[in-house]
């Protein structure tokens, strides 16, 4: 059985069943009637390791390469987040956020119309992200994660960012181009 929690319309942070016995555990993180129930079938699955502090995102895909992802923390813990892009949602601009650590097999259920991001809060956090469609480097956008607009509330203050989230823009000096859901 999968619990689910419904953060914002249509994003879900999932926990799902695990196993235990004297050699560890064994973890579902879906299944067929979930690609069912989502209508989404993966077709790559990507691994990041993050330092702590390290902040990635925020990330996203224009249509017609707009990603569905599906994340989860296999080692460590982070901060992950969604932004709504979705310009005629009542919470357009606005985040919601749930920490993801290796113990409690969680899952963030992050739909197309959403920039996703986080960041590690212990050292070498891998993160495994099931994704709906492959990359593609033209429809590949990122917003500012200091974004003051979006104003995300950061655990660690202390931070790694790659140069390109750091001169990405901010989510209004974006708002004209025609790159949101």
């Amino acid at each position: 059985m999968i619990n689910q929690k419904e953060l914002f319309d249509g994003v879900y942070a999932k926990t799902g069943k695990i196993f235990t016995d004297e050699r560890g555990y064994f973890y579902e993180k879906y299944n067929h009637q979930f690609l069912i129930d989502k209508n989404v079938s993966f077709v790559q699955e990507n691994i990041s390791k993050s330092k702590k502090g390290t902040i990635r995102g925020l990330h996203w895909q224009t249509e017609p390469n707009a990603q569905d992802k599906l994340v989860t923390c296999i080692a460590g813990e982070i901060y992950d987040v969604a932004v709504d892009l979705r310009k005629n949602s009542e919470t357009f601009g606005q985040y919601c956020s749930v920490v993801l650590n290796e113990f409690e097999n969680t899952s963030l259920w992050i739909p197309k119309g959403f920039a996703h991001g986080f960041q590690a809060l212990t050292e070498d956090c891998i993160i495994s992200y099931s994704v709906s469609g492959d990359f593609s480097k033209d429809g590949s956008k990122t917003i500012n994660p200091l974004c003051p607009t979006i104003n995300i509330a950061w655990p660690i203050k202390d931070i790694i960012l790659s140069h390109n989230d750091s001169k990405a823009l901010n989510l209004i000096e974006q708002f004209d181009q025609e790159i949101f859901f």
